[in-house]
């Protein structure tokens, strides 16, 4: 029986993916969802009756415990949906995330596990993100910031952020996926843009670019 609408379930992941199970402003969250304040405050008290959100004079809002548990099954069954779309339908890892969006809301926790399992037990989505396990614990999570790293690091990518379709479309042109392996060449101290180098030829990325791509040094 499903228990929670598919709105207060995306109220729910805004407000882990803004502060985990830490306060957040009603003003950054009806910014994350794109609704009127209004209509932020009538979501969250009706979060609140069913006890997934608690109100924190001066703070903002705050998940509950089960609130955090419902926040990590719906970002669980999103990256599954994701790795299945990525892995076995073929879709580009630019296409599927509005598609698990639709996704993430089926109720058959039998479905998951299935699942889950077909898939091989995965940690990381196709995306390098973790995937919660069924009892909320998480896998590691991937990686530093290109923007960390400094000349002469040998580094691998293994986490891309979710930065919208024109990101993954740059990052298709430019050759760049999780495995990748790269040399830093330079770092400009003008713009924090950073010269990466491989086998192929070398390139820079943006400031914003390397803030959105993961990678561990080898």
């Amino acid at each position: 029986m499903k228990t929670h609408t598919e709105s207060e379930e995306n109220y729910i992941k805004a407000l882990y993916h803004l502060g985990g199970d830490q306060p957040v402003s009603n003003g950054d969250l009806a910014q994350r969802i794109g609704a009127k304040g209004s209509s932020v405050t009538q979501a969250v008290k009706r979060l609140g009756q069913k006890d997934l959100v608690d109100v924190v004079p001066y703070k903002g809002v705050q998940l509950t415990a089960e609130g955090v548990r419902l926040a990590k099954a719906i970002l669980r069954k999103h990256r599954l949906w994701e790795t299945f779309l990525v892995d076995k339908l073929g879709f580009g890892w630019e296409e599927v995330h509005p598609l698990a969006e639709q996704l993430e809301h089926i109720q058959s926790e039998e479905l998951v596990d299935r699942l889950f399992q077909f898939l091989g037990s995965p940690k990381h989505d196709p995306h390098g993100d973790p995937i919660p396990e069924r009892d909320g614990q998480m896998p590691p999570v991937l990686g530093q910031p290109v923007g960390a790293f400094v000349t002469g690091n040998e580094i691998r990518i293994v986490r891309v952020e979710d930065a919208g379709t024109e990101f993954f479309d740059q990052l298709d042109t430019m050759n760049i996926n999780l495995g990748n392996t790269y040399m830093v060449q330079a770092t400009s101290a003008f713009d924090a843009s950073v010269q990466l180098s491989s086998t192929s030829g070398s390139f820079w990325l943006s400031k914003d670019m390397c803030a959105n791509i993961y990678a561990i040094r080898l």
